[in-house]
């Protein structure tokens, strides 16, 4: 932002300052304030507004607001009709009364969740059972106070 009187570059912090000096230059002098503008806040888009006062909510939303899980137990309460959608361009909207008869009435309980396989576990390979450490602590070696010399004066 440029300084008011010489109109150079200046830094918001260095212009904040020079805005209060100013400032309290005129009120010491016993001149009026200056008004300045207020910045306009940007209106919300047409869009926006038209989805906000709709009254639909996404499927995100909605299980948002519900506390479940999007994928699998919203999609299990419209699947079987407890939650009903309204069809918009080819997506799923949830009314706004539904969620809010949801949780009047209280979550419903899902059904039977699918068991997931779990793989079995792993069989021993050609991979040794036990780390590496475990293999190399189980040889026996000399220790290093019981090593023997050998008639030819080499250390064993």
């Amino acid at each position: 932002m440029p300084c008011v009187e010489c109109h150079k570059a200046m830094e918001p912090e260095e212009r904040a300052v020079e805005v209060n000096r100013h400032l309290l230059a005129r009120l010491s002098a016993g001149s009026a304030l200056p008004v300045l503008p207020v910045p306009a806040v940007p209106p919300v888009p047409a869009r926006q507004q038209r989805k906000a006062s709709s009254g639909l909510l996404s499927k995100k939303e909605a299980a948002r607001r519900l506390g479940v899980d999007r994928a699998t137990t919203l999609a299990q309460f419209i699947t079987s009709g407890r939650i009903k959608t309204v069809d918009v361009n080819g997506h799923q909207r949830i009314p706004v009364s539904e969620i809010e008869r949801i949780l009047s009435e209280g979550v419903p309980a899902t059904g039977p969740q699918p068991s997931r396989s779990r793989r079995p576990p792993r069989t021993a390979t050609s991979r040794p059972s036990e780390s590496p450490g475990a293999e190399i602590r189980k040889l026996k070696l000399p220790s290093p106070g019981n090593r023997r010399s050998s008639p030819d004066g080499e250390t064993r």
